[in-house]
């Protein structure tokens, strides 16, 4: 482990705490949509400088974490990163396409936290933090281990009828956002409980969501959907972030607004934080991003450029005489 900044004194006890720590989860590959995530974080949570972030991380070197760090107005975070081998624990285990096996990391979680710290805010790298998170932070989750918002696509799927590998639980809900409570977590043994269902069905659909699901059946508190609001790649931000509040922005699908040549129609909202990172887009990168979607989208109207664009791959591919 080693810390950018100056690490700030413990949460103070009572029922109104500091915010932090928030951890995120992720490899080198998504150092930019991180840097991101901070940035619009520390940009919309002023009052509760310096956030206290914890990063559970693979594979990002050291000069990759400062231009990171750098990101974040100055004084605005601390920032502890803490290296994991997934394949030390999660070689068997399968994600979706395009998935990281970082996913599996953050059922470690608490791990990576003192025994002193009772609470805990995971975010998803894929997310932007639109308003203040105080008011997630102070929620009371009773007598439940997390609270977290329903998935929006499989909460009904799963809740009226068992998938592949038996899963079926009362309600389903999305782990991009989990507030956490390490207590009752280490309690319930919640981490020892997923890896056991990951091991019986290492090749289930949703990997560790999935596995986290069973583990917490019945022990989740439901979280308003601002808090964890899942973008369909049609959906546009601007629309909506006034109109219902969110707070925090979610982009589920594999349509990702950092990427080049991104199809989602909120990449240049995205851009609007991104801009203001150590990650910020070159003007030949602007260029080659807006050549590459504006590709696209001639390929996706034209069922004849799509079939000649086909041809020419397969020519470029086919070996010369």
């Amino acid at each position: 482990m080693n810390v950018h900044s100056i690490p700030t004194g413990t949460a103070p006890v009572g029922p109104k705490q500091q915010l932090g720590p928030i951890v995120f989860a992720v490899d080198a590959a998504y150092a930019v949509p991180l840097a991101t995530a901070l940035r619009s974080a520390a940009e919309n949570n002023r009052d509760a400088w310096p956030l206290d972030i914890h990063v559970i991380h693979e594979g990002i070197g050291e000069e990759t974490k400062r231009r990171i760090f750098d990101s974040l107005p100055a004084n605005s975070a601390v920032i502890q990163w803490h290296p994991i081998g997934t394949l030390s624990f999660a070689s068997g285990f399968s994600t979706r396409p395009g998935v990281s096996k970082m996913t599996f990391a953050r059922i470690l979680l608490p791990q990576f936290l003192p025994e002193t710290c009772n609470r805990a805010l995971y975010l998803d790298g894929d997310i932007l933090v639109l308003g203040a998170l105080e008011r997630l932070w102070n929620i009371d989750l009773g007598e439940a281990v997390i609270g977290a918002v329903s998935d929006y696509w499989l909460d009904n799927v799963v809740s009226n009828g068992p998938r592949a590998g038996g899963l079926r639980v009362e309600r389903y809900f999305n782990a991009g956002v989990l507030l956490i409570d390490l207590a009752k977590w280490r309690a319930e043994k919640i981490s020892e409980r997923s890896l056991e269902y990951l091991d019986r069905f290492p090749t289930t659909e949703y990997s560790d969501q999935d596995a986290l699901n069973v583990a917490c059946d019945g022990k989740w508190k439901i979280l308003d959907r601002a808090w964890n609001f899942q973008f369909e790649p049609t959906q546009v931000i601007a629309r909506l972030a006034l109109e219902q509040k969110l707070a925090i922005a979610h982009f589920v699908t594999n349509v990702k607004p950092w990427k080049s040549g991104s199809l989602s129609p909120n990449a240049a909202f995205y851009d609007t934080f991104r801009c203001r990172t150590r990650f910020a887009l070159t003007p030949r990168q602007r260029v080659q991003s807006g050549l590459k979607r504006a590709g696209s989208r001639l390929l996706a109207r034209s069922a004849l450029l799509r079939a000649v664009w086909s041809c020419t791959k397969t020519a470029m591919r086919a070996p010369t005489a």
